[in-house]
Protein backbone atom coordinates (compact mmCIF):
# COMPACT_ATOMS: atom_id res chain seq x y z
CA UNK A 1 0.00 0.00 0.00
CA UNK A 2 1.70 3.24 -1.48
CA UNK A 3 2.05 6.09 1.51
CA UNK A 4 1.60 8.34 -1.85
CA UNK A 5 -1.93 7.77 -2.29
CA UNK A 6 -4.19 10.49 -0.50
CA UNK A 7 -6.55 7.89 0.17
CA UNK A 8 -4.73 4.68 1.47
CA UNK A 9 -4.05 4.07 4.99
CA UNK A 10 -0.21 5.16 5.61
CA UNK A 11 2.38 2.87 6.95
CA UNK A 12 5.07 4.10 9.90
CA UNK A 13 6.94 6.42 7.75
CA UNK A 14 4.51 9.15 5.57
CA UNK A 15 6.17 11.06 3.23
CA UNK A 16 5.99 14.75 2.32
CA UNK A 17 3.63 14.00 -0.33
CA UNK A 18 1.12 12.43 2.29
CA UNK A 19 0.98 15.12 4.52
CA UNK A 20 0.79 17.56 2.00
CA UNK A 21 -2.38 16.20 1.27
CA UNK A 22 -3.61 16.12 4.80
CA UNK A 23 -1.81 18.54 6.59
CA UNK A 24 -5.29 20.04 7.36
CA UNK A 25 -7.45 17.17 8.38
CA UNK A 26 -9.07 17.70 11.52
CA UNK A 27 -7.82 14.27 12.79
CA UNK A 28 -4.53 15.36 12.35
CA UNK A 29 -1.93 15.93 15.22
CA UNK A 30 1.37 17.15 14.40
CA UNK A 31 4.48 17.01 17.03
CA UNK A 32 7.66 18.45 16.84
CA UNK A 33 9.83 16.93 18.71
CA UNK A 34 13.34 17.89 19.80
CA UNK A 35 14.82 19.60 22.76
CA UNK A 36 15.31 23.04 22.10
CA UNK A 37 12.44 24.99 21.54
CA UNK A 38 15.06 27.99 20.15
CA UNK A 39 14.31 25.11 17.20
CA UNK A 40 10.82 24.94 16.94
CA UNK A 41 10.53 28.75 17.57
CA UNK A 42 12.40 29.26 14.43
CA UNK A 43 10.09 26.74 12.07
CA UNK A 44 8.09 24.33 12.29
CA UNK A 45 4.92 22.87 10.26
CA UNK A 46 1.76 24.34 10.39
CA UNK A 47 -0.51 23.28 13.71
CA UNK A 48 2.80 21.67 15.06
CA UNK A 49 2.82 21.59 18.74
CA UNK A 50 6.35 21.52 20.33
CA UNK A 51 6.96 18.44 22.71
CA UNK A 52 10.15 18.48 24.81
CA UNK A 53 11.72 15.06 24.45
CA UNK A 54 12.98 14.19 27.71
CA UNK A 55 10.08 16.58 29.35
CA UNK A 56 7.51 15.04 27.14
CA UNK A 57 8.75 11.12 26.32
CA UNK A 58 10.85 10.52 29.05
CA UNK A 59 10.80 10.40 32.99
CA UNK A 60 13.35 10.08 35.63
CA UNK A 61 12.68 7.18 38.58
CA UNK A 62 15.08 6.29 41.06
CA UNK A 63 17.83 8.48 39.84
CA UNK A 64 17.70 6.53 36.46
CA UNK A 65 17.13 9.09 33.93
CA UNK A 66 14.75 8.87 30.39
CA UNK A 67 12.82 5.60 31.40
CA UNK A 68 9.51 5.16 29.70
CA UNK A 69 6.61 7.63 31.46
CA UNK A 70 4.38 6.17 33.48
CA UNK A 71 0.56 5.52 32.07
CA UNK A 72 -1.43 8.39 34.35
CA UNK A 73 2.08 10.95 33.40
CA UNK A 74 1.88 9.90 29.60
CA UNK A 75 -1.73 10.49 29.64
CA UNK A 76 -1.79 14.28 31.41
CA UNK A 77 1.65 14.96 28.80
CA UNK A 78 -0.62 13.94 25.53
CA UNK A 79 -3.92 16.24 27.42
CA UNK A 80 -1.74 19.08 27.93
CA UNK A 81 -0.18 18.63 24.13
CA UNK A 82 -3.87 18.68 23.03
CA UNK A 83 -3.73 15.41 21.62
CA UNK A 84 -7.47 13.97 20.92
CA UNK A 85 -7.83 10.52 21.93
CA UNK A 86 -9.13 9.37 18.06
CA UNK A 87 -6.12 12.07 16.54
CA UNK A 88 -3.56 10.45 13.99
CA UNK A 89 -0.21 11.63 15.38
CA UNK A 90 2.72 12.41 13.05
CA UNK A 91 5.92 13.10 14.80
CA UNK A 92 9.24 14.87 13.02
CA UNK A 93 12.12 16.96 14.51
CA UNK A 94 13.82 20.08 13.31
CA UNK A 95 17.06 18.28 12.19
CA UNK A 96 17.92 14.59 11.65
CA UNK A 97 17.48 12.99 15.21
CA UNK A 98 16.18 9.77 16.99
CA UNK A 99 13.47 11.68 19.34
CA UNK A 100 10.62 11.30 16.71
CA UNK A 101 11.40 7.14 16.72
CA UNK A 102 11.65 7.51 20.55
CA UNK A 103 8.27 9.24 20.73
CA UNK A 104 6.69 6.92 18.45
CA UNK A 105 8.17 3.78 20.49
CA UNK A 106 6.48 6.02 23.41
CA UNK A 107 3.07 6.08 21.96
CA UNK A 108 2.96 2.60 20.71
CA UNK A 109 3.95 1.21 24.23
CA UNK A 110 0.65 2.73 24.87
CA UNK A 111 -0.90 1.47 22.71
CA UNK A 112 -1.94 4.34 20.51
CA UNK A 113 -3.53 2.99 17.24
CA UNK A 114 -2.37 5.49 14.88
CA UNK A 115 1.00 6.64 14.91
CA UNK A 116 3.90 7.80 12.39
CA UNK A 117 6.77 9.60 11.42
CA UNK A 118 7.81 11.95 8.71
CA UNK A 119 9.81 10.41 6.20
CA UNK A 120 12.84 13.17 7.30
CA UNK A 121 13.73 16.25 9.14
CA UNK A 122 12.07 19.63 8.66
CA UNK A 123 14.47 21.00 6.00
CA UNK A 124 14.17 18.21 3.83
CA UNK A 125 9.73 18.40 4.57
CA UNK A 126 10.20 21.87 2.83
CA UNK A 127 12.20 21.38 0.10
CA UNK A 128 9.28 18.70 -0.61
CA UNK A 129 6.75 22.02 -1.10
CA UNK A 130 5.42 21.83 2.77
CA UNK A 131 5.00 25.11 4.58
CA UNK A 132 6.90 26.61 7.59
CA UNK A 133 5.77 29.11 10.25
CA UNK A 134 6.99 30.63 13.37
CA UNK A 135 3.68 31.18 14.78
CA UNK A 136 3.72 29.06 17.65
CA UNK A 137 0.76 26.50 18.27
CA UNK A 138 -1.27 26.98 21.60
CA UNK A 139 -3.01 23.42 21.93
CA UNK A 140 -6.43 23.11 23.79
CA UNK A 141 -5.92 20.49 26.85
CA UNK A 142 -7.57 17.67 26.51
CA UNK A 143 -8.83 14.31 28.59
CA UNK A 144 -6.69 11.33 27.39
CA UNK A 145 -7.44 7.60 28.78
CA UNK A 146 -4.48 5.37 27.89
CA UNK A 147 -4.25 1.43 28.40
CA UNK A 148 -2.12 -0.53 30.39
CA UNK A 149 1.00 -0.62 27.98
CA UNK A 150 2.18 -3.19 25.80
CA UNK A 151 5.31 -4.77 28.00
CA UNK A 152 6.27 -6.88 25.16
CA UNK A 153 7.96 -3.40 23.51
CA UNK A 154 10.09 -2.81 26.68
CA UNK A 155 13.54 -4.79 27.70
CA UNK A 156 14.21 -5.06 31.15
CA UNK A 157 17.99 -5.00 32.64
CA UNK A 158 16.73 -8.83 33.73
CA UNK A 159 16.30 -9.87 30.57
CA UNK A 160 19.34 -8.39 28.65
CA UNK A 161 21.31 -9.63 32.04
CA UNK A 162 19.63 -12.98 31.12
CA UNK A 163 21.33 -12.55 27.55
CA UNK A 164 24.77 -11.98 28.97
CA UNK A 165 24.76 -15.07 31.27
CA UNK A 166 23.42 -17.23 28.33
CA UNK A 167 20.34 -17.83 31.01
CA UNK A 168 17.79 -16.90 27.76
CA UNK A 169 16.24 -20.49 28.48
CA UNK A 170 14.45 -21.70 25.12
CA UNK A 171 14.36 -17.77 23.92
CA UNK A 172 17.66 -16.76 23.37
CA UNK A 173 18.23 -13.49 22.23
CA UNK A 174 20.58 -10.72 21.26
CA UNK A 175 21.89 -7.34 23.12
CA UNK A 176 22.46 -4.43 20.16
CA UNK A 177 24.54 -1.23 21.44
CA UNK A 178 23.01 1.64 19.08
CA UNK A 179 25.95 4.56 20.54
CA UNK A 180 29.12 5.57 19.06
CA UNK A 181 32.01 3.29 18.85
CA UNK A 182 33.90 5.40 21.35
CA UNK A 183 31.02 4.48 23.82
CA UNK A 184 31.01 1.06 22.77
CA UNK A 185 34.44 0.80 23.58
CA UNK A 186 34.17 2.54 26.44
CA UNK A 187 36.37 5.70 25.08
CA UNK A 188 34.47 8.54 25.83
CA UNK A 189 30.80 9.03 27.58
CA UNK A 190 28.29 10.26 25.47
CA UNK A 191 26.26 13.15 25.78
CA UNK A 192 25.59 12.19 29.87
CA UNK A 193 27.93 11.68 31.78
CA UNK A 194 27.15 7.63 33.35
CA UNK A 195 28.52 6.19 36.87
CA UNK A 196 31.08 3.51 34.29
CA UNK A 197 31.72 3.49 30.65
CA UNK A 198 31.66 0.51 28.56
CA UNK A 199 28.80 -1.46 27.06
CA UNK A 200 26.90 -4.83 28.34
CA UNK A 201 29.02 -7.73 27.51
CA UNK A 202 28.59 -9.73 24.25
CA UNK A 203 26.51 -6.78 22.79
CA UNK A 204 26.69 -6.68 19.07
CA UNK A 205 27.72 -2.74 17.55
CA UNK A 206 25.39 -0.65 15.11
CA UNK A 207 25.58 2.99 15.74
CA UNK A 208 22.07 4.26 14.90
CA UNK A 209 23.33 6.90 12.58
CA UNK A 210 24.43 4.41 10.13
CA UNK A 211 20.36 3.92 9.71
CA UNK A 212 19.22 7.92 7.96
CA UNK A 213 21.21 9.65 5.46
CA UNK A 214 22.23 13.30 5.89
CA UNK A 215 17.93 14.56 5.77
CA UNK A 216 17.26 11.95 8.25
CA UNK A 217 15.80 9.78 6.20
CA UNK A 218 15.49 6.29 6.76
CA UNK A 219 17.12 4.20 4.21
CA UNK A 220 15.87 2.11 1.68
CA UNK A 221 14.62 -1.23 4.05
CA UNK A 222 16.58 -3.45 1.41
CA UNK A 223 19.67 -1.58 2.81
CA UNK A 224 18.65 -1.55 6.57
CA UNK A 225 18.03 -5.35 6.36
CA UNK A 226 21.35 -5.68 4.87
CA UNK A 227 23.20 -3.82 7.41
CA UNK A 228 21.34 -5.80 10.01
CA UNK A 229 22.43 -9.19 8.70
CA UNK A 230 26.08 -7.68 8.37
CA UNK A 231 25.68 -7.42 11.93
CA UNK A 232 24.66 -10.64 12.86
CA UNK A 233 21.03 -9.60 13.33
CA UNK A 234 18.10 -11.27 10.95
CA UNK A 235 15.10 -11.03 13.20
CA UNK A 236 14.92 -14.66 13.67
CA UNK A 237 15.80 -14.18 17.52
CA UNK A 238 14.85 -11.61 20.34
CA UNK A 239 17.16 -8.72 19.73
CA UNK A 240 17.50 -5.56 22.89
CA UNK A 241 18.68 -2.48 21.73
CA UNK A 242 20.14 0.02 24.07
CA UNK A 243 21.90 3.14 23.76
CA UNK A 244 22.77 5.69 26.84
CA UNK A 245 18.74 6.45 27.72
CA UNK A 246 16.86 4.25 25.76
CA UNK A 247 16.30 7.53 23.06
CA UNK A 248 18.68 6.68 20.04
CA UNK A 249 18.18 2.58 20.95
CA UNK A 250 14.26 3.67 20.03
CA UNK A 251 15.25 4.49 16.52
CA UNK A 252 16.74 1.23 16.22
CA UNK A 253 13.88 -0.81 17.40
CA UNK A 254 11.62 0.90 14.80
CA UNK A 255 13.44 -0.06 11.92
CA UNK A 256 13.38 -3.45 13.06
CA UNK A 257 10.11 -3.80 14.51
CA UNK A 258 8.05 -1.30 12.38
CA UNK A 259 10.33 -1.46 8.87
CA UNK A 260 11.71 -5.13 8.79
CA UNK A 261 8.95 -6.50 10.83
CA UNK A 262 11.49 -8.22 13.79
CA UNK A 263 8.41 -8.97 15.88
CA UNK A 264 11.06 -9.75 18.87
CA UNK A 265 12.45 -6.59 18.59
CA UNK A 266 12.07 -5.07 22.43
CA UNK A 267 13.49 -1.56 23.34
CA UNK A 268 15.84 -1.77 26.45
CA UNK A 269 14.42 1.26 27.99
CA UNK A 270 17.38 1.95 30.97
CA UNK A 271 19.41 1.23 29.18
CA UNK A 272 23.36 2.65 29.72
CA UNK A 273 21.71 5.14 32.06
CA UNK A 274 20.55 1.73 34.23
CA UNK A 275 23.10 -0.73 33.55
CA UNK A 276 26.18 1.88 34.24
CA UNK A 277 24.59 2.86 37.72
CA UNK A 278 24.23 -1.07 38.82
CA UNK A 279 27.53 -2.52 40.23
CA UNK A 280 25.74 -5.94 40.30
CA UNK A 281 25.80 -5.58 36.46
CA UNK A 282 28.77 -6.74 34.45
CA UNK A 283 30.40 -4.82 31.46
CA UNK A 284 33.04 -4.51 28.62
CA UNK A 285 35.92 -2.56 27.75
CA UNK A 286 38.00 -2.12 24.62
Amino acid sequence: MSEREGTAEPGPVVGGEWLAAHIDDPGLALMHVTNSRAEYDAGHLPRAVYAHGYGDFSAERDGIRALVPGRAEMAATLGRLGVDGDARIVLYAGEPSAWPSRAYWVLRYFRWPRVHIAEAALPALRRAGLPATTEPVLPQPTTVDLPEPDASLLASYEQVLNVVEGRAGDRPAQVLDCRTTGEYRGEEAGAHTAPRSGRVPGSIHMNWEMLVDGDGRFLPREHLRSLYAAAGVDGSLEVFPYCGGGVRSAASWFVMHELLGFEGARNYDGSWAEWSRRADLPIERG
